[in-house]
């Protein structure tokens, strides 16, 4: 599962200037910019996540620090672990997107 597309790629929620122009009987949606706000942040920290195992497994294969089948076996979990992770990492980002791409920007004043 490959990550979904970059905050850059969505309408970023309505400002101060843009709202004034809106009609008397709508208002920029509240959700909508805490939505644009979480996947900002999440998309720009899932690299630190999707890459956290990443050095137990260099360390693992570029040292002789513990060899042998307990070694190999211990790095195939670790491996298939961090493929896990890679793809919870991904799945969280595109449940923001996809919850943010069906909220609208704007919503009818109350």
């Amino acid at each position: 599962m490959a990550a979904p597309p970059p905050p850059g790629s969505l309408p970023p929620p309505l400002d101060e200037a843009a709202a004034v122009s809106l009609p008397p009987t709508e208002q920029p949606n509240p959700l909508y910019r805490q939505l644009y706000q979480s996947y900002v942040d999440a998309y720009g920290s899932i690299g630190q996540l999707r890459k956290a195992l990443d050095p137990a497994l260099k360390t693992l294969r570029g040292t002789d620090a513990w060899l042998g089948p307990e070694a190999r076996e211990w790095g195939g979990q670790l491996d298939a672990r961090r493929g896990h992770l890679q793809k919870a990492a991904d799945r969280i980002l595109w449940d923001i997107y996809d919850r943010l791409s069906a909220t609208q920007r704007v919503i009818a004043r109350i």
